[in-house]
């Protein structure tokens, strides 16, 4: 049974299995910094909004101004104890750097809803349904990523993606097959992975479109 609570944000273990985190962490490695992660979460990108819900920037002005959030993260309970993000890892992000920074305001503790001891399956449907098809999606490459990781890494039945998708059969096969050509023949021929633009993956959806 999930419970609200108030939690201390240095409890807790920011989600690496996210795509734009793990974006990161292959490239730097297990453990990426603080800064590294905040880049992953687009601390550099301007501050408007697009598709894919606020940017790092923005939504980093409204937490200051508002003093906190409204809508709690979402967190896992191992068995081991640990607290690990689930949904929020951005405001997390946020919470911590306002914290470290002496930020005015209340920034050590962070609404959370809890789940314990979540199997694999419950993680994912929660990170499908707020991300691919709810108000805080990811950007198109993020999404691709995690769509290809369940269906050809991890081996979840397609019916079983489509279905946490909402239905969307044709976008998550068109999806998957465009991240599959942007890894072979896109990313393959860059000199340094710091050159990969995540941006040009609409093109390769495009390429995906018959004639």
């Amino acid at each position: 049974m999930a419970k609200f609570e108030f939690l201390p944000v240095d409890s807790l273990t920011l989600d690496i299995e996210n795509p734009r985190i793990s974006r990161i962490v292959e490239k730097y490695g297990n453990e990426p910094t603080p800064d590294q992660i905040y880049l992953a979460l687009g601390a550099g990108a301007p501050a408007s909004s697009s598709e894919a819900g606020p940017t790092f920037q923005s939504l980093k002005e409204s937490i200051r101004t508002n003093k906190g959030v409204i809508h709690p993260i979402i967190v896992n309970k191992t068995e081991d104890g640990k607290l690990k993000v689930i949904e929020g890892n951005t405001r997390v992000a946020i919470y911590k750097e306002f914290k470290k920074k002496n930020i005015p305001g209340s920034w050590s503790t962070i609404p959370a809803i809890v789940h314990e001891n979540l199997n694999k399956a419950a993680v994912d449907s929660i990170r499908l349904q707020a991300h691919l098809v709810g108000p805080r999606q990811w950007d198109p490459y993020s999404k691709a990523k995690y769509l290809n990781q369940l269906r050809n890494s991890e081996h979840l039945p397609l019916n079983q993606v489509i279905d946490y998708c909402g239905g969307k059969k044709q976008e998550v096969l068109t999806y998957i097959d465009a991240f599959n050509d942007m890894e072979s023949y896109y990313k393959t021929i860059l000199e340094d992975e710091t050159d990969f633009d995540p941006t040009r993956f609409s093109a390769f959806v495009e390429l995906q479109k018959p004639i």
